[in-house]
């Protein structure tokens, strides 16, 4: 395989990535606390024996970093219902899962069979003492203040845990809407800078028109490099051909 094919397919790889990246964008358009993910590409130059000398040039291989989420905030949809929960603000749910604690901007909460808030995954909503919020039989009364407080008629239960990090970008994604922190980025507990809102949910910040735009585009991108792929390995045929039959 010559040059001209490496550095097309190349290209193609990234190409391919990126489409799964943003067809997995489109398929979490409708989940609550979904943060957009983003491919980073970029060119790099590799110098043959065959680029140096007069007319020469270096070769361009496409190179694959990597992926960003973008943790910018998304719309905010009142549901009116009781633990639904929305952080205004930078900032995330604590999740006590069997993997150990996990963030998440999702805040579509319910209680389970013991009466403790937990994840439609039924994984724990922690307080600020690390520790599960229950409720007792037959309270209706419930509340939760914007700074995390949640009360019943028998009065306060404990306070929502929300961590806010030094550097969001180092987060890990752990699944669709959970992410996990890694060793060195600073963590900050409490809800000073942020607010919670009860009786909403943040939707994703996925933009429909945006990445509908973006795979047409990135189609388009792939059926040009395949086509060039086609038309060099026409050509390198031909070449072939022709000197076999001069032979």
């Amino acid at each position: 395989m010559d040059n001209t094919s490496y550095i097309a397919l190349s290209r193609q790889m990234a190409l391919w990535k990126q489409m799964n990246i943003v067809s997995n964008n489109m398929a979490n358009m409708n989940t609550a606390g979904y943060k957009q993910d983003n491919a980073v590409f970029t060119s790099y130059i590799s110098q043959t024996p065959e680029a140096l000398g007069i007319g020469a040039a270096p070769l361009f291989f496409t190179q694959d970093f990597g992926q960003f989420q973008d943790f910018a905030e998304g719309t905010f949809k009142s549901t009116g219902n009781t633990f639904d929960l929305a952080i205004k603000g930078d900032g995330f749910f604590c999740i006590e899962t069997k993997d150990g604690e996990k963030y998440t901007r999702k805040g579509q909460f319910t209680l389970n069979e013991d009466g403790a808030l937990t994840t439609t995954d039924g994984d724990y909503v922690s307080s600020e003492h690390n520790m599960p919020l229950y409720f007792a039989p037959g309270e209706t009364e419930i509340t939760i203040s914007e700074s995390g407080d949640v009360m019943t008629e028998n009065g306060l239960i404990g306070r929502i845990k929300v961590a806010k990090f030094a550097d969001n970008q180092k987060l890990l994604k752990a699944s669709g809407v959970l992410f996990e922190n890694v060793e060195g980025n600073a963590v900050i507990l409490g809800t000073d800078t942020v607010r919670i809102a009860q009786g909403m949910v943040e939707q994703s910040n996925v933009n429909s028109i945006t990445e509908m735009t973006n795979l047409v585009k990135i189609q388009r991108s792939y059926d040009y490099v395949q086509q060039m792929i086609d038309e060099e390995h026409d050509r390198l045929s031909n070449t072939i051909s022709t000197f076999a039959e001069l032979a």
